[in-house]
């Protein structure tokens, strides 16, 4: 006869208590997250033929591309695999204790069952898949919103989010490998999907608190992280060509970085959006470069109405800075410009010139016409220089709209052609490729940067 166990009157201890999450023991978490919802363990294992493989949004440290972002769905057990008739009446013991408990009891169990999670999660591990899985089908089952529950602050003030990043290995750490699985990132962004600006911030905040500028950039290709204006979905179609950025450090004192852009489909996208904006991590900071249309003037030192513009400022959490920059557009190889080959490399790659197409007297005037017009050096590189003045820049607060550096192309006669689609430094895939040299610190009249 078996007696069960009654609390006492006076026990501190609740009795749905979470319990301990024990990241050295995968199977043992995981059992214990499935017996306290009542699921099968069995059910829940990698090799059960009821679940099906898991590709979360953000994969893994290689770089995904925005058009393969999709996680399959994974079933929830419906039947013990197992004959044995006394071992399934245990699990079904365990299934009516589950759907007894309250909506509250469940979402106190969750919050705690998370909280351990990210507190004593080992990077890499499989484990935390498992415990989420279980932790949403107890909440579908209870009309309890998971998605809501891990966008809560309920850890230390900051959601499960926050300390995910801040304790995981940066992207470019070299202890991670390519082909690891999904982490817990991966994981809490699957089952919290679409995240709410509120949590988006505090992934943003805790990329910054890391200087992870990889993972910053990594997350900016999912949709749920980075929206993309009606514009520009209808202007590029659903797969949107995605904004590089690259950023290193190029001196050991911390005062300058550099970052390398590639911009596609950049005059369209002007023309038509009138803004193209660049976010990335450099030097504690997090930074936007934007290249955009200027709209009607609110102020005397604000520029012309359509004037092309560029500028350089700080986003949210950054400290105030000075700052010495430059951007440098150089002329697209005339080996790129021209995507047909000459006669000569058809004659080099095996082509008799007896097989070549006539050349007619209009054709042969115009090369020589093109020839004779053209220049004999090719044009130099765009640089514009962006820089404080007696003012450092400042990142926009609740009542203050932030401070920054802004340059218009017109003040620059190479920089002005940027505003034609047909010009030297935006090759035949529609893509401006540029670097943009910073310093932080006060400006100097003959400083080279970088």
């Amino acid at each position: 006869m078996i007696i069960d166990k009654r609390p006492l009157p006076d026990d501190p201890m609740p009795s749905d208590a979470p319990p301990s999450y024990e990241a050295t023991n995968e199977r043992f978490s995981s059992e214990k997250s499935n017996k306290l919802f009542g699921y099968s363990s069995d059910a829940l294992s990698p090799t059960a033929s009821t679940s099906q493989s898991y590709s979360p949004p953000v994969a893994g440290p290689s770089s995904p591309t925005s058009s393969n972002r999709s996680y399959s769905q994974v079933s929830s057990p419906t039947s013990p695999l197992r004959s044995d008739k006394g071992k399934a009446r245990a699990v079904n013991n365990w299934f009516n204790f589950a759907a007894n408990r309250t909506n509250r009891e469940v979402r106190t169990t969750v919050l705690g069952l998370v909280r351990d999670l990210v507190q004593e999660h080992i990077s890499g591990s499989p484990a935390a898949i498992g415990i989420l899985k279980s932790c949403a089908d107890a909440c579908n089952t209870h009309e309890v919103s998971l998605s809501e529950i891990l966008q809560t602050k309920f850890i230390e003030e900051h959601t499960p989010f926050y300390w995910a990043i801040v304790k995981r290995l940066p992207d470019g750490h070299q202890d991670i490998e390519d082909s690891q699985g999904p982490d817990l990132l991966s994981a809490l962004i699957s089952y919290a999907s679409p995240l709410n600006r509120d949590t988006i911030r505090e992934i943003r905040l805790a990329c910054l608190a890391t200087s992870d500028q990889k993972l910053f950039q990594r997350l900016r290709l999912s949709p749920d992280f980075h929206a993309v204006s009606g514009v520009e979905q209808m202007l590029l179609g659903v797969r949107l060509p995605l904004d590089e950025v690259e950023v290193a450090d190029v001196s050991p004192d911390g005062g300058a970085f550099a970052m390398d852009f590639v911009v596609p489909h950049f005059h369209k996208r002007m023309v038509v959006s009138k803004e193209i904006d660049l976010e990335f991590i450099a030097r504690g900071r997090m930074w936007k470069l934007a290249f955009y249309i200027a709209p009607p003037p609110k102020w005397h030192s604000d520029p012309v109405e359509g004037s092309w513009c560029i500028s350089i400022s700080l986003l949210e959490n950054s400290p105030p800075t000075f700052l010495d920059s430059q951007i440098l557009i150089r002329v697209v190889p005339e080996t790129a410009a021209s995507p047909l080959p000459s006669p000569s490399q058809l004659v080099t790659q095996g082509e008799s010139p007896s097989t070549l197409p006539p050349t007619s007297p209009l054709s042969q005037f115009s090369s020589a016409l093109l020839s004779s017009t053209r220049p004999s050096r090719p044009d130099p590189t765009i640089s514009l220089r962006l820089k404080t003045s007696h003012e450092q820049l400042e990142a926009p607060g609740k009542r203050t709209p932030g401070k920054n550096v802004m340059v218009t192309l017109e003040t620059s006669l190479l920089a002005s052609k940027l505003q034609y689609s047909n010009n030297p430094y935006i090759g035949p895939d529609e893509k401006l490729r540029g670097r943009l040299e910073a310093r932080l610190g006060k400006p100097e009249a003959d400083c080279i940067i970088c």
